[in-house]
Order: C-alpha cells, then structure tokens, then sequence
C-alpha cells in the first residue's frame, strides 16, 4: 500500500513539475452582454479534464504542448468548442456564451387517448436505464480537486456587537482545498489518495463526498430519492420544457417537482441526454433537518463511452438558533481513465411500451418463444436488439443477482479506502498556484491571507499556552487540586493508564442515602488486548456510611469480534429496575425542591462473573453468573429545600399489584444468565479496511434467559424466565421514519423470585422524559404492574415528514418534526395499558414537546405534557 501510494504521488509530482514549465490556456466566460458567468464548466476533451470559472468568470488550464479542443458549458446556455495550439505559454481564449434555444415537442397523446406530457416517457427510459448505467464502468480513475468555504451570515442580535467588539469577522470561517486521486472499482471499491489539502477551519460535516462518490444513478443518493429511483413517479412529477443539440447529442430539458416539497426529495431541472437517456446536467435541491442543499453537475462524453460529471457545484445553507452561516463547494474531476464493464458494451434501442404497445408486446412474444434460459445476460444485453424498459429491468435485476453471487463477501455495500500523503498538508502557496483548477478571486486572496495570518497567532498562542502547561506541570508534578473535583487521567508507562472520575457530576441526594457522593478510579494497560481494574467508592451522608465495588475487565480478541471477561463485586446500592428509569439528577431536583420521591433502591453483597462473545460482528452472546445477598432498605430522611404542608417522600419499596406482603429485610440469590443478540441481514461499509455496521439495515432480534438456582450458597431464588424481543427502524420511503420494538417474557416456573429479579419496565411519572423515546412509557408508574408471571409490550414511534404544522414551509425549514407514538402493556395486572401521543420534535434542534393519554381496557386513564430531549438529535446533519 505504502509503495503504491508513494508512486502515485511520484508520477503526480512529475506532471507537477512539468505542468510549472508548460503551458495552458487562461481566459474569461461571459455571457452575451459581458456579465460574467460563474462556474461555467470548461472540459479538454483529449485529455477528459475538466475545470470550471471562479466567481468572476475567470479560469485557467496547464496543458502539455499540443492541439485540444475546449468545450465550453454553462446550463442554459449553447455550448461552445474552441480548438486552441498550446506551446510553452498561457494562451488567452475569452469566450461568450449564448443562451441556449429549446425546441418545444408536442404533447403525446396516448393510445387511450389521454394527453402526457413528454416528460414523462423521457424519465421512464432514463429510469429504466439509470442500473445500466450505474453497472456501466468496470472501473475509473480520476483526479478530484475540491475547494470549500463557509461563513457566518447572521448571529442573534443580543451577540453581534459582543462578537464585533471581540474582533470576530464571520466573513470567512471555513475554506479549504484538497486534491486527490480517486480510483474505483466495480461494484462498490473506491480509493482515495489524497496528494495535497489545505483546511482552516471546521466544515461541520458539510462536505459533498456523498454526491461526489455517490451517483444519481443510484434509488437514492445522500438518503434523498433520485429523480431516476425506480420510485420517482411516487415522488415527483415531470414537466418538459425544451429540446436542444449539442455536439451531436439531443438534449432533453425535464422540470423535477416534488409531489411533496420538502426533505429528502429534490426540485429543479435534469437534462436528459436523447437515446443515451443519461444525465447531461442537473441543478436540484433538497433540504436535510431544513438545510438547504443545492447541488449543481455537469457531465461530459467521455472517450464517447460513457457520460460522467466533470464539475460540481454545492450550496449549503441553514439557521439553528439565532445563527445563520453558508457553506460552499466546487468539485472539477479531471483526468478521467475508464474501463467499460466488458458485459454491458452494448448498443440497443429502448422502447416506452406505453407509446408502442403493439412493438413491445411482439418483443415480448419473440423473447418468450425463443428465449433461452440458460443464455448468458452478456449476450442478452449484447444482443443490439430493441429492449422494452420491463425487459431491460428484468436484465439488469438477473445481471445485479449474479454479481452479487459471485461477491466475496455480499453485505459489504461500500468499500473505501483514504490515504494521506505524507507531505500532503505542507504545501505552499506557490504549489497550490500551479496546481489550482480554479482561480482565485480577488476576495479569496484575502480571505486566505487572513486565514493563514490568524493560524499563525493561533499557533503562536497553542505553542505559548503549551510552554506555560510545562512549566506548570514540572512545578506541581502533573496535578492540579482542580482535578479532585474535574478528574484526570494520568500516563504512568507505556500504554499504561490511571484515571479518577469527577467529582462535581457524581454529588447527588436521595431519600435513602440523603446525600451522597462516588467516583471512579482505574488503573488500564491498553495493547492489543486491554486489561483495566476499577474501584466505585460511594459514602451516603445520612446512612454514614462507605460501600464500594471492583471490577476487573479483560477485552481481548481481533477488532471486529472482540470479547470480554469481567469479574465484579463488593456492597453497592442500585435501583430495583436495572434500566434505572429515573436519573439520579432529576431525582435529586425532584427529592429537594418538589418534595417527591420516585426512585427505588437496594443494596446487595454480590460477586457478579461475566463474559461477552461476539462470535461475527452481527452476533453476540453474553453469559453470567452471580451471587448476591440483597437487602431492604427504607427512608433514613426527610430532608427537603422546600417542604410542603402534607406531603411526604413515598416509601422506598413501591407499590405493586403482584407483590404480596412486604419485601423480605434480606434475601440471598444466584443467577444464571445468558442472552443473544443478532442483526441476521446487517449491511457494512470498509472504511481503511475496518468494517462498520450500517445502521438500521437490519433488525435486531434478541433472546434472553435467567435462572434462579436454589440451594447454592445459601440461595433461595427459584425461577426461570425467557424473554424474546424484536426492534428496528424502517424507512418507507421518505414519508418518515418508523420505530418498532416487541418484546414478550414468561416466568416458566416462578417458585420463588425476589422484587429485583421481576421485570421491570421503563415508567415515568415527571415532566422531564430521558429515556428512548422507543421503548418507553410516558405514563406508566415505575413499578405498579412490574411482573413475576408474563407479559408483553409493543412500542410504536412514526416520525412525519409532514403532518400538520410541517406542511408549512416555514415550520420544516426550521427543522421541525411531527411524532405519532402509541406504546402498549399487557400483564396480568395492568389491563391492556396503552398510550397514544404525539410531539413536536427537533425544536430549536434539541427538544421535544409531547402529548400523551394513557388508556386502561380501552377507558381513559391518565393524561400528561412531557418535555424531552430531540428524538433524532444523535443524527447529526451531514451530507457525506
């Protein structure tokens, strides 16, 4: 790998330097009164090079000495061709563009009668085409150079003077310029060596690798529905609106509507190249979490084989809280090297069998009456016969099957791989002179320069900063008193480890223990395998009291399957329901300043065995043992900041339907467990050989059991239970998202069980909603219906893409989300429990407000207004 990308960046130097002595051709693009036309595309045919003008019209090109022929293109406008003799000097070829004539075609008028508009059998051939297309290269290269910029355009007012006052210029702060080499390999291999790049800044993930690597070809494209999907007629309407030649080509100009406007569905124009039905251009926009995303590409005839993108253009824009900022993208793809896939060199005419009926089905009879099964798909496609679009479809889907088949490892969807060069961030200005595509603006020019000037004060301060760490640290042996309370990690050898938690985040009050305080302290080796040896200690001011657990950890095994051992132990204090409901913060507020009490706690002696497998990466079993002596525990305060007049803290054990009497003082238990999780049919991508799941491209379906074994160590639990669950969030379409989970457990024999060996479930009874919002009740009492006998629960969460208030343009350019949830308990107590909702999620990017009534038997319950955290706030925006 390291010495085939040293001869890349070997050869790329060579070109380098002997494109420093060459010449080229510089010039400007305007239009027919002299305005000038930004990001014209400019494409050497010879050399399958393209670039394109900067803001002001100008551009340039290096060329070795010879005769090329330069094409000139700018949507909505004729395409120009210059023939231009380069020798050892820039040539200057100034060229304006005259806007581009349609011919209009007449409505068709269908053997049914009814009218279409042509648009509509122009898309269906290039739909049926777009597979054809997308298998159509064996392989390419290429050279990609990318320049971004982003900016500040607004900030809430109350800050703008604070930000003026403190120097901040919003103007400029992002930019950044890379070049690459890319290379590709059918069905999904890309490698990207990147030889130079230049960053100031931080580009927030906007960066258009996901339409530059990814095709328009493809159903979808950056999650958005392509106007070639095999879909599109469900989300988009057509609307012809011109004709025009080009080089040769027949050009098809297509209005894209959206039936519904808004994310994940494009609008705009694409151009259809006639007979080829590829893309010759498209300007589309789509909007992601309510950002704005234009994206603008022009194709050329490559070698005459195959139409690829040769520029692309990306706008990004949005506002989140106050702040609106702007980023933008040029992308040139030159020096193209492609390889037709060797099965696919075919030459055949499509038929609409919607317009000739009568020639598609006589196709059909010819092809059923001496179709061949056992005939290759090569020689199918090889035919040059005339193809309907259902068969071509039918091909190409047969085609795809066997390529898959013959695919080492077929869940793999992507495979990329990115090296760096070496001396790949250490370019200068004079480098980045002679290899740059596109000019620099006036503005831009000073724009870097004042980049390049704050990197130089910024750098100077780091190093300052640095020193004065040094120092500081030789003076006080590396510690602060300050970690105490923010904690700290510190190196004490190689790939050796010892940390303390904070302190700060850990200080919290309940009614058991009163307040009380724990940390963390760890002592780790991390190498190939990672050993780590924790100690909790945690002090209960009103208990007075100091308990504490240790856990030794053993990670070990290749990345993609690793496992670990765990053994843990001591005296610790934990809530009845292990997935801990209520947060000790929330309780803590509600404990001192409302003067309830909702969080149920024990303690237990335990020594806990644990072991984790992942046996593929889509498949982990886990098993354990454990001993416990658990204990009762009761109110030992009172305490609040704000008593009030006949409200007391409720009881520590709750309440519950099942249990009969109260919970015994102590009680001793050992338990079996083990459980299995599987994603049979995940998808992964490689990124630099390391292979990562794609999320939610499969269901996770669990298996769980638990034995309580009596008699051993004094034990008296006696039970087994099973459970079984199933989750997954699917997309149809990009109507919305659906969240589904089940889950369904029994106690096969419940002779004796303890209130913690029960199964609990995820209640809430505050305001504040912190769990998953799939797989959680609103309402729900935290232990009134918990279970030692059967039970069964669904969740169901749809978020809209638009409901109600998302059908104004407006409120879902905000971001906003509309959410239908209903959760539903059946237990022997709890008469059909069910919840239905409904929130308005994602405001201000982070919250959700929601609804929610509870039904018992189908009679009203109970009713609430929650506020939560956004349901999709992990997903961040990008466009990758």
């Amino acid at each position: 790998m390291a010495s085939r990308t040293a001869l890349i960046t070997t050869l790329f130097f060579c070109i380098l330097s002997t494109s420093l002595t060459a010449g080229g051709v510089s010039g400007k693009v305007t239009d027919a009164s002299g305005a000038p036309l930004a990001f014209a595309t400019i494409f050497v045919r010879e050399t399958g090079s393209g670039t394109t003008t900067n803001e002001e019209g100008y551009y340039e090109i290096r060329l070795n000495p010879g005769t090329y022929t330069l094409v000139f293109q700018f949507l909505g406008y004729k395409t120009e061709s210059r023939e231009v003799r380069v020798g050892q000097r820039m040539e200057v070829i100034n060229v304006s563009l005259q806007e581009q004539p349609l011919q209009l075609q007449e409505v068709i008028v269908q053997s049914n009668g009814k009218e279409e508009d042509p648009a509509y059998s122009i898309m269906r051939k290039a739909i049926a085409k777009a597979s054809y297309h997308q298998q159509q290269l064996d392989s390419y290269e290429a050279t990609v150079y990318i320049k971004g910029s982003g900016r500040l355009k607004d900030s809430p007012f109350f800050l703008r003077n604070t930000m003026k006052k403190e120097g901040i210029d919003s103007t400029v702060a992002f930019t950044s310029e890379s070049v690459s080499r890319i290379e590709y390999q059918r069905p999904n291999t890309f490698k990207e060596t990147v030889i130079s790049i230049y960053t100031r800044g931080e580009g927030n993930d906007t960066e258009p690798n996901g339409y530059i690597n990814g095709s328009f070809y493809e159903p979808k494209i950056a999650e958005a529905i392509s106007p070639l999907s095999p879909q599109a007629f469900g989300y988009y309407k057509f609307r012809y609106e011109g004709f025009f030649m080009d080089r040769g080509y027949g050009v098809n100009k297509i209005r894209v509507i959206p039936r519904s406007r808004g994310e994940d569905v494009f609008e705009g124009v694409i151009y259809i190249v006639e007979d080829w039905w590829s893309i010759y251009s498209l300007r589309l926009k789509t909007y992601k979490l309510g950002f704005g995303v234009e994206v603008y590409q022009m194709y050329a005839p490559i070698e005459d084989k195959a139409w690829l993108p040769v520029s692309h253009k990306f706008n990004v824009e949005g506002k989140i809280l106050g702040f609106e900022f702007e980023y933008n993208y040029l992308a040139t793809v030159s020096d193209y090297k492609i390889e037709l896939n060797p099965d696919l060199e075919a030459d055949f005419k499509l038929i609409d069998e919607k317009l000739n009926k009568e020639l598609a089905a006589e196709l059909e009879r010819a092809r059923a009456e001496g179709d061949d099964k056992s005939a290759e798909i090569k020689e199918k496609l090889a035919s040059g016969e005339e193809l309907t679009r259902k068969q071509l479809r039918q091909l190409m889907r047969e085609y795809e099957k066997e390529e898959q088949k013959a695919q080492e490892e077929p869940e793999v969807v992507m495979n990329t791989s990115i090296v760096v060069d070496s001396m790949a961030r250490q370019r200068d200005s004079a480098y980045w002179e002679a290899i740059r595509p596109v000019p620099l603006t006036k503005q831009e020019v000073k724009g870097y320069e004042r980049l390049d000037s704050l990197a130089v004060v910024e750098a100077e301060k780091e190093a300052a900063d640095s020193l004065e760490s040094v120092g500081r640290h030789k003076k006080r042996g590396g510690f602060s008193p300050l970690d105490i309370i923010g904690g700290s990690n510190y190196k004490v050898g190689e790939k050796q480890y010892i940390a303390h938690g904070s302190l700060w985040d850990r200080f919290f009050f309940n009614p058991v223990e009163g307040f009380n305080i724990h940390t963390n302290l760890s002592y780790s080796i991390n190498k190939d395998n990672r050993f780590a040896f924790t100690v909790t200690p945690r002090y209960a001011f009103a208990r007075r009291k100091l308990t504490g657990k240790g856990q030794f950890s053993y990670t070990y095994g290749p990345q993609e399957e690793r496992n670990n051992f765990s053994l843990e132990g001591g005296r610790y204090i934990y809530q009845y329901n292990p997935q801990e409901p209520i947060s000790n913060l929330f309780n803590t507020y509600l404990n001192l300043v409302e003067e309830r009490n909702y969080i149920s706690l024990y303690e237990k002696d335990y020594l806990k065995l644990s072991h984790s497998n992942r046996l593929r990466e889509n498949i982990t079993l886990n098993f354990s043992a454990e001993w416990a002596n658990r204990y009762a525990l009761e109110n030992t305060t009172t305490q609040s900041w704000f008593p009030r007049e006949g409200r007391i803290y409720g009881p520590n054990i709750p309440f519950n339907e099942e249990l009969e009497g109260e919970a015994p003082e102590t009680e001793k238990a050992f338990v079996l467990g083990f459980s299995a999780v599987a994603r049979p049919w995940q998808k992964y991508r490689i990124r630099n050989q390391e292979k990562e799941p794609i999320e939610n491209s499969s269901p996770e379906l669990r298996l769980a059991y638990r034995q309580g074994l009596k008699n051993i160590a004094e034990s008296v639990t006696d039970y087994s239970y099973l459970e079984v669950g199933f989750q997954h969030k699917i997309r149809p379409g990009v109507r919305g998202i659906m969240d589904i989970k089940v889950e369904a457990g029994m106690f096969l024999n419940k002779n004796y069980a303890g209130f913690a060996d029960y199964h609990h479930f995820m209640g809430n009874r505050i305001l504040l909603v912190t769990a998953d919002p799939v797989g959680s009740f609103r309402l729900l009492p935290y232990y009134q219906y918990s279970t030692m006998d059967k039970f069964a629960a669904a969740h169901v969460h749809y978020q809209f893409r638009k409901l109600l208030f998302t059908q104004i343009p407006e409120v879902w350019l905000l971001g906003i989300k509309e959410n239908v949830f209903v959760n539903y308990l059946a237990t022997p107590t709890s008469d059909n429990y069910t919840e239905v909702g409904y929130s308005i999620d994602n405001i201000f990017r982070f919250l959700r407000v929601e609804a929610a009534v509870a039904f018992q038997d189908g009679k009203y319950k109970d009713w609430g207004i929650l506020i939560g955290i956004a349901s999709n706030i992990g997903g961040n925006f990008s466009i990758r």
